[in-house]
């Protein structure tokens, strides 16, 4: 289409909203004095997003109406066909009052231009989690895939034992080669079969991966959710797994909002870090000023403005590599996680939680006090050791 047509269709179009902000304000103001309308807008086209949003929605909303506000929300979903996960998409909407993305569209303009102090559009949240631990799950309970989930786990040869669930990105991922979290699944085998010899099962949770794995022991199963099952397995497996390993790939989302602990791999990046639930304990990998070959220590990592970066790239600009864990250490910190969780291992080393917490608040606090809240998140006590 011509571009100077398209504009003009555009603003012609644009115009022609106006009427119906006015039409809603108005009627608001008549029917709904001193109240106003919170509408939160969430992105379906991420599976972490979809998980999370609706929790902080539900606990914002709740918040709300125990204060005594009297206050409308509404959540709106954009288009299912969007969705990375149709099954939550729609679960979503059966569970909460939303509107219309077409509506939200045409309002948006206008609430910022005309400053309508009674409709309120707010972006949705996957970060301010609190609440977690004293608020239940709005999701479909466990309970919900007893018969699904016994059909999954019938391909292991013990399907009684508890079971964990990995979520790892693959390797070579085309949108984003580089990131770190990117990682080759045969460097969690050892780890995998540690837990093996421990008593657990172990499910290695995507969606679709060109690098699958091998059943050897008949505990370790493979699961690809677009090759082997459905929509909504995530949830089956998710909902009732003992812990979840993850490089942060959208699954770890799902198993916080059904409030299973995760373990992150290798966090070079506070900013990606669930900091506000305590369901979260992370490892932090070795990071190496190229210059000197010395080990960076968190203050260290702080001073050279690193704690709070997005782009995983500034580490090498500011002359800093970030190396993995070799699949020994995987090993070793998976195992040290599921003794933390059976009290195995007794965690002594609060000073030390509240000093990395301390620190990374005297440079941040504005950064993460806005983003999450209090934190609550744990380092795994090796890391605590290594790198506070």
């Amino acid at each position: 289409m011509n571009s100077v047509l398209f504009r003009t269709l555009r603003g012609v179009s644009g115009l022609l909203s106006l009427p119906l902000a006015l039409i809603v304000t108005i009627a608001l103001k008549l029917c709904m004095p001193g109240r106003k309308v919170r509408i939160v807008v969430m992105d379906p086209r991420y599976f972490g997003h979809q998980s999370l949003e609706p929790e902080v929605f539900w606990n914002d909303w709740q918040a709300s109406k125990e204060t005594g506000s009297g206050d409308v929300w509404f959540c709106c979903l954009g288009k299912r066909s969007a969705a990375a996960n149709p099954y939550l998409w729609d679960h979503t909407r059966d569970k909460f009052p939303t509107v219309p993305s077409w509506i939200v569209t045409r309002l948006a303009p206008w609430l910022g231009r005309l400053k309508f102090s009674n409709i309120l559009l707010t972006e949705a949240s996957i970060y301010r989690l609190n609440f977690l631990a004293n608020r239940p799950s709005t999701l479909p309970s466990a309970s919900t895939f007893v018969e699904r989930r016994k059909e999954i786990l019938s391909n292991l040869k013990d399907p009684k034992r508890p079971y964990v669930v990995f979520t790892i990105r693959d390797l070579n991922v085309s949108y984003d080669r580089d990131d770190p979290r990117n990682r080759d699944i045969k460097e969690f085998i050892p780890a995998m079969r540690a837990l093996t010899a421990r008593g657990f099962n172990v499910i290695r949770l995507t969606s679709k991966t060109s690098y699958p794995m091998t059943n050897d022991d008949g505990h370790i199963l493979d699961w690809q959710v677009l090759v082997d099952g459905c929509e909504a397995d995530e949830l089956v497996l998710l909902s009732q797994a003992a812990f979840v390993v993850s490089t942060t790939t959208g699954g770890d989302c799902l198993a916080l909002a059904y409030r299973r602990p995760v373990l992150y791999i290798d966090s070079a990046r506070f900013h990606l870090v669930f900091l506000a639930t305590e369901l979260a304990t992370f490892q932090v990998p070795l990071m190496i000023d190229n210059n000197s070959g010395e080990r960076l220590r968190l203050e260290e990592l702080l001073a050279r403005d690193l704690g709070w970066v997005n782009d995983s790239r500034l580490f090498k600009k500011a002359e800093v590599s970030i190396v993995n864990s070799t699949p020994p250490e995987l090993e070793r910190y998976v195992i040290e996680f599921a003794e933390t969780l059976s009290q195995q291992i007794s965690e002594s080393n609060e000073d030390l939680q509240d000093s990395w917490r301390r620190i990374l608040l005297s440079v941040y606090n504005d950064e993460v006090t806005t983003r999450h809240g209090d934190i609550r998140a744990r380092m795994l006590p090796t890391s605590l050791a290594a790198f506070v």
